[in-house]
């Protein structure tokens, strides 16, 4: 989340004064954006697919010094002051100057990238068709991959398929076998789309655009998880993904400093998970099925 708070460093859980401090109309001085991004919890490292393509966009456009960078928690998720900069307690979000607070990741980076139009490189393509690309792209991620569209409890995004279980996660968050399987579904069905339709080498074009930002930190989702868990190929390896396109697109920005450093947060933080156990119920169940259900692609 970003969210414009006074000039003040914080530190650790402070995230929480300061939001208080700004909510209850008490910030004065520079006003500074302030990014709130997720840690699943205080030890295990930053994960988040929506909130790091925001990171990415802060570092590629060299904003450090005007958005300061704070972690929550899911539990911190559920406090009043998270709440106050995203009421579907959710990362990432962002409260302007003015007080409005702004989420969904898209909507962040499209209103960030027009603020800072001024600012090089632009991460939108020159040209209104290479803009509706990007938006397409952008479009199917959000809708089709990692979102579930609905904010009650029981619904899941199609990246969920990849790690959420009832026994990990509880029945809220749960699914049953042809959900999950249908899921799976749909992320080769985005991938074999992408893969026809990206421009190159890019995903729009020739420069990198906010669809870069938003496909990449999902891809290390689907990098660790579809082959440990359900059997695929290494899907963003050159030598054997059925998706060569996508493979040297993710190669190539896997050798960048920053998509680097967001790839090593998001896969350590995986490794962490995998080590205490959080697959083990779904590749039980996936290898006690018996009525024929595709899990394994292609």
């Amino acid at each position: 989340v970003a969210s414009s708070l006074s000039h003040a460093h914080c530190t650790g859980r402070s995230w929480r004064a300061a939001l208080t401090r700004y909510n209850a109309g008490f910030s004065s001085g520079i006003i500074q954006a302030c990014f709130l991004d997720e840690v699943g919890r205080q030890t295990l490292g930053v994960h988040s697919n929506n909130a790091a393509r925001v990171r990415l966009w802060i570092d590629l456009k060299s904003m450090r010094d005007e958005i300061d960078t704070k972690m929550v928690t899911y539990p911190d998720l559920q406090s009043p002051e998270f709440v106050a900069a995203n009421p579907l307690k959710k990362v990432p979000g962002y409260i302007r100057a003015d007080g409005t607070s702004v989420f969904e990741s898209a909507v962040i980076l499209n209103y960030l990238e027009d603020k800072y139009s001024d600012r090089t490189p632009s991460f939108k393509p020159p040209t209104p068709e290479g803009r509706q690309l990007m938006d397409l792209i952008i479009r199917c991620h959000d809708l089709y991959i990692a979102s579930p569209n609905c904010t009650a409890p029981g619904f899941s995004h199609s990246q969920g398929s990849m790690y959420l279980s009832a026994d990990w996660h509880g029945a809220a968050r749960a699914m049953d076998l042809p959900t999950r399987a249908a899921k799976l579904h749909e992320i080769w069905k985005q991938l074999s789309w992408l893969e026809e339709n990206l421009e190159g080498p890019y995903l729009a074009g020739d420069a990198q655009s906010l669809a870069d930002f938003t496909w990449f930190p999902t891809a290390i989702f689907m990098e660790f998880m579809l082959p440990r868990v359900f059997g695929w190929p290494d899907i963003f390896n050159v030598a054997e993904s059925p998706f060569p396109r996508l493979a040297a697109w993710y190669t190539m920005l896997r050798a960048e400093p920053a998509f680097a450093k967001v790839h090593d947060d998001i896969w350590g933080y995986w490794v962490k998970m995998e080590a205490e156990g959080q697959f083990k119920p779904i590749l039980k169940e996936v290898s006690e099925d018996t009525s024929g259900l595709k899990f394994k692609y292609p």
